[in-house]
């Protein structure tokens, strides 16, 4: 059984190459998600850029610096996105491996966004572990060359975790201004930036859903 076209379409948002652009508005719909989520944070001081979906369904929320313009980002961006599980045939199949939902989703996303890049892509080794509770696999890169929009190159960290209802993809996104921004860096940002997203990825929670916690309003 083939896993990527089922993974790739749930995924289809989590992308790298483009990020959402959110080109049905800087705000889209704003609501209050209902059922399973993810309680993450994004770095102090960012803003709430868009958002859109379905309060008890599939969603994407995206952050961003205050400064930064929806459309020309340059600093960070981040997505958190809730997705429906695979078809019940894959998931059974996923887990007749031994293989976690976001074991499988991971690999198949950086596989999909290694091809799509249309210059070199230097890739991040993958980790599987479990975040409070959650199973938990996280990977990322940079692509030197991502279009127009990025002429400096892309990179991100991308994080997939496994709930009980419902899987969430989590993104940070960066975007070098100049030619020769941190390019003594392998993935063109700084360790302390990289450490600060996989910091706030592992603190990362589930609310909402059957023997959870309440979320937050």
């Amino acid at each position: 059984m083939q896993l990527s076209k089922s993974i790739c379409a749930a995924l289809a948002l989590a992308a790298l190459l483009p990020l959402a652009a959110g080109a049905e508005g800087l705000e889209g719909a704003i609501f209050q998600p209902t059922g399973e989520n993810l309680m993450v944070s994004p770095p102090a001081g960012w803003r709430l850029a868009y958002m859109n979906g379905e309060p008890a369904g599939d969603y994407v929320v995206e952050f961003m610096p205050a400064n930064e313009a929806h459309d020309s980002w340059r600093e960070g961006y981040m997505s958190v996105q809730r997705r429906s599980f695979p078809e019940a045939g894959l998931l059974a199949n996923i887990q007749a491996r031994n293989l976690t939902v976001a074991q499988v989703a991971i690999t198949e996303l950086m596989q999909g966004v290694q091809r799509a890049c249309p210059g070199r892509f230097i890739a991040m080794r993958q980790k599987d572990s479990v975040t409070n509770g959650v199973p938990t696999s996280v990977s990322g890169g940079f692509c030197d060359r991502a279009g127009s929009i990025a002429p400096y190159g892309e990179g991100a960290v991308v994080a997939v975790y496994q709930g009980t209802e419902r899987m969430f993809v989590v993104q940070f996104g960066w975007r070098p201004a100049t030619p020769n921004e941190l390019k003594e860096f392998s993935y063109r940002v700084t360790p302390a930036k990289l450490q600060q997203y996989l910091d706030l990825l592992n603190s990362a929670t589930l609310c909402g859903g059957r023997d959870q916690a309440v979320c937050p309003k």
